[in-house]
């Protein structure tokens, strides 16, 4: 008996390493060529023990000065009020310190910061690049095309698209596939993890469609954690890892990102960073799926009239050039395009027997010719109903949880509002200035002019109680400083505040209007004061009416 359970196990695993070998992806090919100084490569978007990563940043600097990387952009998970880590050398090995911040439209990660976020980033993802723009950073829509619904994009246009996330791909394959894909992982991890990539066909249409009007960077994401747990399919991670794979180096070896500079790095990290993040946010870059041939070196070239690109030590690449959406040349080795329309230029090397690209080129942008500014059309016609903020004249009152203090005083000119969060962990604190609509009065927006003690941003909103006495809200976030800033917030913007729900809000039905500090912008502990003036509805004409001038 037990001679035949060895004699069955035995042929068992011939049959295994069989199929193995036989489906076994091809080896990556080495070039024998050597990238010039001016172009260097690394790794994006890299997890730590800090999030939900295996690995110390120690650590991940390690592996990627194994794998041969000249630097990694980290981007643990954070509200980015966490002061960023000064970009550092460790093991040879640029380290640049990101964000990967979570929207209510997907992840975004921000990179640039040079201090922390004076109050949480989150909620909307335009506020989000709003404040990011603010404090002189910029950002990428994280794994846009993602298997699981709650980590895919639904915002707008980010400054940079993660046209591929290595972590994602594998999220929509089967059983089968990702049985084969580990097998294969024992003998060949980075091909196996490549192979279970496919042509970006969807994102590539929202990256094209994001690039008409203005170049949108596209990025590789190797989206490292280095762990299995039993919580694949959420992000961030919280259960304890299993396992510890695939490696950070075993994933530097799969996806890259090259990076053209004007000049060699310095060995000064603070000077290096800033030069290759500035290369990486204007496009000077390129991906390559490594795990394919490596070294990638790409050359891309621009005249008056012309674009060529070549991919060097590699003449049977196919190399094609590509405006919106369209390929307009390809050639084996080397290909020439005539720029004949502004807009987005763009090259795809493809490697004999891979549907997947083996590099995509930053897109390069061809403006139009200058034409003269159309003005703004004029607001459209209707009258301003103003809200008194003098406590005899009006209804103002406050809501607050209950572990909450807020408080009010108006006159004639504002509204002095002020809250107070308890710290700790008392969950759902928030506090609301709240004025009462009339049902009957339509509106299409809201205007009022606010200043703060301090940097912070708080939600506008507007209600409609439903039968059961809960109300229905419609949100829309604002930001402000200690400097008076006049705020003009049309209805058409605002969006559901918490349920899923395709309803707009239709001014005529709503019966209050409300100023809210709450999470994820205000955090316990929290306190604060606002200043509101000139808070008014703007009414639409009706159709057909005749306005009158004296």
């Amino acid at each position: 008996m037990k001679r035949t359970l060895l004699i069955t196990l035995a042929a068992l695993a011939v049959v295994v390493l069989t199929y193995g070998g036989l489906t076994l992806p091809a080896a990556t090919t080495v070039l024998a060529i050597t990238p010039p100084p001016t172009t260097v490569f690394g790794a994006y978007h890299i997890h730590t023990t800090r999030s939900d990563g295996s690995g110390s940043v120690d650590n991940v600097a390690r592996a990627a000065a194994e794998a041969g990387l000249q630097f990694v952009v980290l981007a643990d998970h954070g509200d980015a009020v966490r002061t960023p880590e000064a970009p550092a050398y460790r093991h040879g090995v640029l380290v640049i310190d990101g964000v990967e911040v979570s929207t209510r439209d997907g992840h975004l990660v921000v990179l640039g910061l040079r201090t922390a976020a004076p109050y949480p980033l989150g909620g909307e993802s335009r506020d989000v690049i709003e404040d990011a723009h603010r404090l002189g950073a910029w950002t990428v829509a994280a794994h846009p095309a993602s298997g699981k619904r709650d980590l895919r994009w639904t915002g707008r246009s980010a400054d940079g698209i993660e046209w591929i996330n290595a972590d994602s791909e594998w999220r929509d394959d089967s059983s089968r596939r990702l049985l084969q894909a580990a097998l294969h992982y024992v003998a060949r991890p980075a091909p196996a993890i490549a192979s279970l990539f496919a042509p970006p066909r969807a994102t590539f249409r929202r990256w094209e469609s994001w690039s008409r009007s203005r170049p949108v960077v596209g990025l590789a994401a190797v989206d490292a954690h280095a762990r299995i747990g039993l919580d694949e399919q959420s992000e961030p991670r919280a259960a304890r890892t299993i396992l510890a794979r695939p490696s950070y180096a075993d994933m530097f070896h799969t996806l890259v990102q090259g990076v053209w500079l004007t000049e060699p790095p310095s060995g000064d990290a603070t000077r290096d960073a800033a030069r290759l993040l500035e290369s990486l946010r204007t496009g000077q870059s390129y991906s390559v799926v490594r795990a394919i041939a490596t070294p990638a070196v790409l050359t891309i070239t621009r005249t008056a009239d012309a674009f060529a690109a070549e991919v060097a030590g590699a003449p049977d690449a196919l190399v094609s050039v590509w405006h919106h959406g369209r390929e307009i040349a390809a050639a084996a080795g080397k290909a020439r395009a005539p720029i004949t329309a502004p807009g987005l230029y763009r090259v795809e090397v493809r490697w004999p027997g891979h549907d997947v690209p083996w590099i995509v080129s930053a897109p390069v942008f061809v403006p139009p010719p200058v034409v003269p500014a159309v003005p703004e059309p004029p607001r459209p016609s209707g009258r301003d109903i103003a809200i008194p903020t003098g406590v005899g004249a009006s209804t103002w009152v406050v809501e607050h949880h209950p572990a909450t203090t807020t408080s009010w005083r108006g006159d004639a000119a504002h509204i002095d509002w002020s809250f107070s969060l308890v710290p700790g962990t008392a969950p759902g604190q928030y506090a609301a200035l709240v004025h009462p609509l009339d049902p009957a009065e339509s509106f299409d927006e809201i205007a009022f002019i606010v200043e703060a003690d301090r940097p912070m941003r708080f939600s506008v909103q507007v209600r409609l109680p439903d039968h059961a006495g809960d109300g229905e809200r419609w949100v829309r976030s604002v930001y402000a400083d200690t400097r008076p800033r006049a705020v003009r917030l049309r209805l058409s913007d605002f969006m559901p505040a918490e349920r899923d729900t395709l309803r707009r809000p239709v001014a005529a039905r709503l019966q209050s209007l409300l100023f809210v500090v709450d999470a994820p912008h205000t955090p316990p502990g929290a306190a604060g004061r606002l200043r509101l003036s000139a808070v008014s509805l703007h009414a639409p004409q009706a159709p057909g009416a005749i306005t009158s001038e004296r």
